[in-house]
């Protein structure tokens, strides 16, 4: 099957960087935010094909990943949201379904949380809130110690390709009945490695983000979606934050 080509493409400026977008399909806009140090070229393969049958969906490079500037200084999520809403006004974007992965659902909770008049509706898949308790000893808020290490010791292109592997992105039986997929996704990330300072500005982002004090502030229909590892964590979270919150478990899916 041929890969969807964009109906419009290229650079905007946004404040002080030019951020490289892609435009797929018709109908209400549908923005997709990628998770840490990940640029727009994962959401081809599967969501952007699905997605445009039924919306305009808008994918993009976060400052310092693929295509758009990579300014030496200081990321954060919020900087992101700034980005991401600066992105959807230059293109005429007033209001959109959001949906973020990992990072990009941190990104996702504070465009909510700032620019509200742009939300319609979130999806945040696998997100987190930030660190919510200071006795959690195992949330650092800067590079993690055994992703240091891993870096070190594998090489930064292994330690990225490796991320798309067992354990992490996927599961041995989705890698076993998929290969074909992962293979694919893996080399999308192999082409597409930010440099190395960036991915890790990306990764202090990430880690930093502390949104847990704000999340009940959040208006819009939201969806979260955790999987089975991270579920407890997210659950608790709600519970203690969103007092409307009702965690609903499903059955494993590969």
């Amino acid at each position: 099957m041929d890969e969807l080509k964009p109906i419009k493409s290229g650079k905007v400026r946004v404040d002080d960087v030019n951020l490289y977008y892609e435009l797929y399909g018709e109908g209400d806009p549908l923005v997709l935010v990628a998770g840490t140090g990940i640029s727009l070229a994962p959401w081809r393969v599967s969501q952007v094909p699905e997605f445009a049958k039924h919306y305009q969906v808008l994918i993009y490079d976060h400052r310092g990943l693929g295509r758009s500037d990579k300014p030496d200084m200081h990321y954060t999520t919020r900087l992101f949201a700034k980005d991401c809403v600066g992105l959807m006004d230059a293109l005429g974007i007033k209001r959109a379904h959001m949906m973020g992965h990992s990072m990009g659902a941190r990104v996702c909770q504070w465009i909510a949380l700032d620019y509200p008049e742009n939300v319609r509706s979130l999806v945040l898949s696998g997100p987190g809130s930030g660190k919510y308790s200071e006795d959690l000893e195992d949330y650092p808020r800067g590079v993690p110690m055994d992703a240091a290490l891993e870096m070190i010791e594998k090489g930064y292109e292994k330690y990225q390709s490796d991320h798309w592997g067992p354990g992490f992105m996927f599961s041995e039986q989705f890698m076993k009945d998929h290969p074909d997929i992962v293979k694919k996704y893996q080399e999308l990330i192999v082409d597409e490695v930010p440099p190395l300072k960036c991915y890790l500005r990306h990764v202090v982002a990430r880690q930093c983000h502390e949104t847990t004090h704000l999340i009940d502030k959040i208006k819009a229909p939201t969806l979260s979606l955790s999987a089975a590892k991270t579920l407890m964590r997210a659950a608790l979270v709600a519970m203690l934050y969103l007092p409307k919150c009702s965690p609903t478990k499903y059955p494993m899916q590969n």
